[in-house]
């Protein structure tokens, strides 16, 4: 089978898109007579003119031409398996998150991970609230989530763990209050995060915390997004038991956040698919774990206890 080196076929396209063996010699930071004496040796491989010189000009031949065509195909190609194989031998991780619940953790963890394992590919991609289809399809590696373990099929661990606050419409009669119970919001209709299905068949959490208190779990609407469970919270539509994350991280001059004296705080922890910890998600999971018990007030949540 005759062969096709790639190398002189990168220095033909060079000397074909110049027109000028000068500047392509530049271009491809080689000397100018090593040049004309690959170009050279690939006219004799292949048994054809390519390329017609006088002291003046470079022109192409008919078939130069036709190679110039090809060779930035084969070019590309030969990249493109590049770029495919090394995307399959090097281990890759996609780390989700749900709403807040990266919001403290995340980056610093990835900038851990990253700096211990460069020859990682790490993606990141926002999860929707209620669902754990992606951790369970594989989609997704590990998720920041809010889960307790037992929760759901998930292997779950909380990493920790941050008090919770009520945001209100800053128009709101208890929006100046310096704390409140759950008492106080008995005739509050509550913004929530569709609820992922609980693994036990036990009622949400959210609604389990409110009989515990005695409220009727009265619900104004379901939303599956920060900002728009704030826009709703603003507008009056009801209110918001949220993370403290939240309240940090999207402070605005139209909602309220009130510390809540008897809620139970929220978790921040991480989810994976039973079974399923390569040594690229174990690593990661080790650098979050340590991350997390580091000195509280180097990031915001309080290391789980």
């Amino acid at each position: 089978m005759e062969r096709l080196d790639l190398r002189l076929v990168e220095y033909f396209v060079a000397v074909a898109e110049e027109l000028h063996f000068g500047r392509a010699a530049e271009r491809l930071h080689i000397a100018q007579p090593s040049l004309s004496q690959q170009v050279r040796r690939l006219e004799s491989q292949l048994g054809v003119t390519l390329l017609e010189r006088n002291s003046r000009n470079v022109h192409l031949t008919e078939a130069g031409e036709a190679l110039l065509r090809e060779g930035h195909k084969t070019l590309s190609q030969a990249q493109h398996a590049i770029r495919t194989t090394r995307a399959a031998g090097a281990p890759e991780l996609t780390v989700g998150f749900y709403g807040s619940a990266g919001n403290d953790l995340l980056a610093d963890a990835l900038r851990a991970f990253g700096g211990r394992h460069p020859s990682y590919s790490v993606s990141v991609r926002e999860l929707p609230f209620g669902s754990i289809d992606a951790i369970l399809n594989g989609e997704v590696n590990v998720a920041f989530t809010r889960l307790n373990p037992g929760q759901t099929e998930l292997e779950v661990e909380v990493i920790a763990q941050e008090p919770r606050l009520v945001a209100l419409a800053v128009a709101h009669p208890l929006a100046a209050r310096k704390a409140l119970t759950f008492a106080e919001l008995a005739d509050e209709s509550f913004i929530t995060n569709p609820a992922v299905a609980d693994h036990g068949a036990r009622p949400p959490r959210w609604l389990a915390e409110q009989r515990q208190h005695g409220l009727p779990g009265r619900v104004a609407t379901q939303s599956a997004g920060v900002m728009e469970i704030l826009t709703l919270v603003a507008a009056g539509h009801g209110v918001c038991l949220v993370p403290r994350a939240v309240a940090h991280h999207y402070a605005r001059d139209d909602i309220a956040y009130v510390p809540m004296e008897d809620a139970e705080p929220a978790v921040v922890s991480l989810a994976w698919r039973e079974g399923a910890v390569a040594p690229a998600l174990a690593a990661f999971i080790e650098s979050v774990r340590e991350l997390a018990a580091r000195p509280s007030g180097n990031h915001s949540p309080d290391r789980a206890r």
